[in-house]
Order: C-alpha cells, then sequence, then structure tokens
C-alpha cells in the first residue's frame, strides 16, 4: 500500500459529491413526474369542477317535489350515498395499517429533509439510520392517534383503544424484528462478521417496549379523546349489492401502482446502488423533491380510482384507495428482483441472496404502507367533501 499526499483538505473531502456531475439523471426523473402530476392533475379537476360542481348545481336548483323525482333517476356515485360511509371488512387492520403508515411517511420525510439540510450527511458514519430508528420511535405518538381516531371513526365504539394502539406498536415493528432476527440467525450460522451482537437485539427491544410502546398508546389515548370524524350522510341499514363489474377492480388496482413508481424508480435505482454497490448517494435534496412528487400522484391516483368506483356503483371503496397507491409496493419489489438478477451479478451464494431479498421485502412493505396511508387519507377526505355537498336525507 502506498500512501500519496493529498490536495483536499479534509472537511472538503465530500466536495467532488456535492458538485453533482451526474445530476441531469434526476433532472429528468423529476420532469417526469410533473408531467404525470400534470395529466392526473387535469382528471382530477375534470372530476371536481365539470362533473361533480355541474351535478351539484343542477341539483341545487330544483325544488323539493323535483328532488325527490330525481333521486329515483339518480345515477352513479349518487346512488350509493346510504352505503358509501359503511364500515369496511377488517376495519381494525386497516385502522392499524394507517397508523404504521402515517409514522413510516413522517419518518421519510423529516430524515430527507434533515439529510438535504445537512444535518444527516453520510460523513457521520450511522447518523442516517440512527436518526430514522429516534424519529420512528418517537413519531409513535402520532401513529397511536390516527390509528385510534380511524377506528374509533370506523366503529364508533370507544372501547378496545389500548388493542389498537399496542397493535400499531407491534405491527410493522414486529414484522421488521421478525425478518431482521431470521437474517442475524443466518449470518451467525454462516460465521459472518456482519451479523448483529446479542447486546443490540436488547437494545432494540428496549427502545421498542420502552419508548415506541407507551408513545403508541399515549398516542392512543389523545385519539379516543378527540371528537371523531362525522360522517355528512347516513348509511342505510341494509348494505345496497354491488352491481357485477365488466372487469375485476382490484385489475385496476394494480395497475394504478404503475404511475407513483414511474415517479419513484430512477431515484431507487441510486439507492438499491448505495445500499448494495458501496456507492455514495448524497443527493438528498433530489430525493425530497421526488418525495413530495411522490406523496401527490399517490394522491391523485387515488381520488381518481375512488371516483371510478363510485360512479360504477361500487361503494367498497376503503381497502381499494389504500392499494392503489399502495400497490407500489408490489413494484418497488419486482424491481428489487429485477435489480438482483441483472445488476447483482457478483452476489454469490445463497445467504447472500436470502439477505437481499429479506431487505427488499422489508423495504417494499414500509413503501407500501407509507403510499397506501397517503392515498386513503386523501379518498377519505374526497369521498367526505364530495357526499358533504349533497343535500340528500
Amino acid at each position: 500500500v502506498s500512501f500519496v499526499k493529498s490536495d483536499i483538505r479534509w472537511p472538503s473531502r465530500w466536495d467532488a459529491y456535492l458538485k453533482m456531475e451526474g445530476a441531469r439523471v434526476h433532472w429528468f426523473s423529476i420532469l417526469n413526474s410533473l408531467m404525470v402530476i400534470t395529466f392526473l392533475a387535469g382528471i382530477v379537476f375534470v372530476i371536481f369542477l365539470r362533473t361533480v360542481r355541474r351535478d351539484l348545481t343542477k341539483y341545487e336548483e330544483l325544488d323539493k317535489e323535483s328532488q325527490a323525482q330525481m333521486n329515483e333517476e339518480l345515477s352513479g356515485w349518487k346512488l350509493v350515498v346510504g352505503d358509501v360511509f359503511r364500515a369496511p371488512p377488517h376495519a381494525k387492520l386497516l385502522s392499524i395499517m394507517v397508523g404504521n403508515g402515517v409514522q413510516i411517511a413522517g419518518m421519510a420525510v423529516v430524515t430527507i429533509l434533515f439529510a438535504a439540510f445537512g444535518f444527516m450527511s453520510p460523513a457521520s458514519r450511522g447518523m442516517l439510520l440512527s436518526g430514522m430508528i429516534l424519529l420512528y420511535l418517537f413519531l409513535g405518538i402520532l401513529a397511536g392517534y390516527v390509528a385510534v381516531r380511524l377506528w374509533r371513526t370506523l366503529k364508533g365504539d370507544s372501547t378496545g383503544w389500548r388493542s389498537i394502539a399496542f397493535r400499531v406498536a407491534c405491527f410493522f415493528p414486529g414484522i421488521a424484528f421478525g425478518i431482521l432476527t431470521t437474517l442475524n440467525f443466518l449470518l451467525w450460522a454462516s460465521k459472518s462478521t456482519g451479523a448483529l451482537p446479542i447486546s443490540l437485539f436488547f437494545v432494540l427491544l428496549a427502545l421498542w417496549f420502552c419508548i415506541s410502546v407507551p408513545l403508541t398508546l399515549l398516542g392512543g389515548f389523545f385519539g379516543i379523546r378527540a371528537e371523531p370524524i362525522q360522517y355528512p350522510v347516513r348509511t342505510n341499514q341494509i348494505p345496497r349489492e354491488v352491481p357485477k363489474q365488466k372487469y375485476p377492480s382490484w385489475l385496476l388496482v394494480l395497475g394504478a401502482g404503475t404511475l407513483p413508481f414511474g415517479t419513484l424508480f430512477i431515484e431507487l435505482f441510486f439507492i438499491m446502488s448505495s445500499i448494495w454497490l458501496g456507492r455514495v448517494y448524497y443527493v438528498f435534496g433530489f430525493l425530497f423533491v421526488v418525495l413530495l412528487l411522490l406523496v401527490i400522484v399517490c394522491a391523485e391516483v387515488s381520488v381518481v380510482l375512488t371516483y371510478m368506483h363510485l360512479c360504477v356503483e361500487d361503494w367498497q371503496w376503503w381497502w381499494k384507495s389504500f392499494f392503489a397507491s399502495g400497490s407500489v409496493g408490489l413494484y418497488v419489489f419486482l424491481y428489487a428482483l429485477n435489480y438482483l438478477v441483472f445488476d447483482l451479478r457478483s452476489l454469490s451464494g445463497s445467504v447472500s441472496t436470502t439477505l437481499y431479498l429479506g431487505y427488499s421485502i422489508l423495504m417494499a412493505l414500509a413503501i407500501m404502507l407509507a403510499t397506501g396511508t397517503v392515498g386513503f387519507l386523501t379518498s377519505f377526505w374526497f369521498v367526505h367533501y364530495l357526499f358533504s355537498s349533497v343535500k340528500i336525507d
């Protein structure tokens, strides 16, 4: 080994990455995302201003007798007014997943924002991961609040909120802990130096049950004390039969995930390269812009899909709005498989492949929860706004 004295000063050793010589591809990604957003925004604009506003104006101009007659001739989304806020199946699981999604999305936004301003620089080894874990722990209070308040809104019952809050605190961390423990056993069996020491597992468990769980329960306490969201229309006692569709609605839901994935995949390539090929990722400003664009695309896609389902008298929109944007997690996992086959050819051995697949599943699940929550909350606001404008008793 021969050491050569460099003219670069130690504090300036990261300046080569700050020049962003390959910034053109990032700008191309952002431009591509803006085109998708503009297209979807045009569709949402048409839905709100031309279709919905026109129908509501026409309805409000009629007298009571004409309104009663018009009620018999209603079509599309107006027909499901008595079922649109009927509690979905597995409402408890939906509340838990939305709570975890809020926690993960909040952690991602704050972490990337801090990294963009230079507070979590790659120059400080481990600071990014440590910051993410701490933010996730303390955002448990927000996850508990959202999940418990949503549960109370869906069921109208305040009992069992402790169970909801505790499950929120254990759902995603439990899955992550199970995957990491399994992968760590594989590393121990192969006598790898990359295996985590047993003491670190006890530290993670202590952080989980001494910080995250109590804060999530505290957030659930605030959520149960808050007023549940009031529905603008009453729900009928007997559920309306959903008409048979020409094509499976879940096919449309899965296809909707391609648009958010198109916003994400270029930055995803650079992130995967930094994780698995040792390349330094330093363009957190671009990543933050892409994250904001991803949130907008997820919201628009979910609103458009929800409106399309309501127009064909399908009032079971809850889970579909979640997976319309959350299905991007499936495409992230499929991209991870493609990256494994074509870009990680030097990866050898079943243990290495298992490690890669385990971490990819965990990443895809986190992305699904975060993006699905964005889509669900936006669709919930859209449906609430839509039917609060309709004066039907």
